[in-house]
């Protein structure tokens, strides 16, 4: 399903382009929450550590990396 193997509870670091098709990234790092397949491949949704939630595709993710 994943390249990653991301799973529910894991904690994720990446590099994300900013507002999903810039040159310019972002570092994300967050608490998985959902992981899923969608039309555009799979994806998982981060819980930031100040609150805000955001849904990552795992095709645009850079350097990503599962810390537990």
């Amino acid at each position: 399903m994943n390249k990653l193997n991301l799973s529910v509870g894991a904690v994720l670091r990446c590099k994300y382009p900013k507002h999903g098709t810039r040159n310019i990234l972002k570092r994300h790092e967050g608490v998985v929450e959902k992981v899923g397949v969608g039309p555009r491949g799979p994806y998982a949704t981060v819980r930031h550590a100040d609150g805000t939630a955001r849904t990552l595709s795992e095709a645009r993710m850079i350097d990503a990396s599962v810390v537990s």
